[in-house]
């Protein structure tokens, strides 16, 4: 049995004084037990006891640098869980919109995997760490996070040790969307779900319209309109800029968050909820409907030596779907 010690309950930039307990990865051969010959004393007693579990993988000592790079972009890039349901005591599935709104289904059993192209090379994919990072919340500290495979006490001990991550009300609204545009919910379900969720902000010194960018008043709402939708922003508009945005933006969307636009005064919104496209590599995508920008931010990617004009290898894949690490190698980010 794995010793147990004590880690920090988060792996992110804040911190948090709360300590859990999680099992400490080891070896296989960590777990091995000195084998007892026939007819010694005890040898009935180990035949009796079953064979001590083996890591479906092989144990990684450290954690890779390719691993480490994914894990940074966890924290730097935007990741939405829209759904999770646990699919046996110690497995769960949960879908993931990616950074430019793809939809992955991501599985943590003894062998966690993803369906995004890194994934399926068997590479621990950004989907699979934002699950085990954020939503499950496995410390950095803890050498857990980075195995290929887990065994079943270390799957019970990350399991139990999870809670419930609290979502903003934007991230509210992207499930809820999700939830829509895959017919799991009626679009006056969450109307109602949303109702009092977002608040106007009204308007401060130096804010101006996003639209003809003259300031406005500071705390004053006349002749303003709110962006008051399905997790809109809550910011405000000249009401005459908007009716003159409605009429070339169909269907009708905050020129700020992008949310569907909600009737809230005289400006009226059209269009009906958008669904899901699909991406060059197949995948559905949630982009148009959930307000999550198709943009990929390769601000943290590795940008060296490029294949030129005339020749030579190039290693950084920085506006594709792409990133290389090295020779004969490219991961999905």
């Amino acid at each position: 049995m794995a010793t147990k010690r004590a880690a920090s309950s988060s792996p992110g930039p804040s911190g948090s004084s709360t300590q859990r307990l999680y099992p400490s990865a080891g070896p296989a051969s960590a777990n091995k037990r000195p084998r007892i010959q026939k007819g010694q004393a005890g040898y009935e007693e180990q035949q009796a006891q079953p064979p001590p579990e083996k890591r479906l993988k092989l144990f990684k000592k450290a954690c890779p640098k390719a691993t480490r790079e994914r894990a940074d972009r966890v924290y730097s890039q935007r990741f939405f869980c829209v759904e999770r349901k646990r699919t046996g005591e110690t497995s769960e599935e949960y879908k993931v919109l990616g950074s430019t709104g793809n939809l992955y289904t991501v599985r943590i059993d003894k062998v966690p995997t993803c369906d995004c192209p890194d994934g399926l090379k068997g590479n621990k994919c950004k989907h699979q760490l934002f699950v085990l990072l954020k939503i499950l919340q496995i410390p950095q500290s803890s050498n857990l996070w980075y195995q290929a495979a887990f065994l079943q006490d270390e799957l019970t001990a990350i399991f139990a040790n999870a809670r419930p991550a609290p979502r903003t009300a934007f991230e509210e609204g992207i499930v809820k969307r999700y939830q829509v545009v895959t017919g799991k919910l009626e679009p006056d379900e969450v109307d109602t779900a949303q109702a009092g969720l977002v608040k106007k902000r009204v308007p401060e010194e130096g804010d101006s319209c996003p639209i003809c960018y003259e300031d406005y008043t500071p705390g004053s709402e006349q002749g303003l309109v709110f962006c008051l939708g399905e997790s809109g922003c809550g910011n405000a508009l000249h009401a005459e800029c908007f009716r003159n945005w409605a009429k070339t933006c169909k269907p009708t969307t905050c020129p700020l968050c992008r949310q569907k636009w909600t009737d809230t005064s005289s400006a009226t919104s059209g269009g009906a909820q958008a669904g899901p496209s699909y991406s060059t590599e197949g995948y559905t995508n949630f982009a148009a409907s959930t307000g999550i920008s198709t943009k990929r931010d390769t601000s943290s990617y590795y940008q060296g030596p490029r294949r030129g004009a005339h020749g030579g290898w190039r290693f950084g894949y920085g506006d594709d779907e792409y990133e290389s690490y090295g020779y004969g190698y490219r991961g999905y980010m």
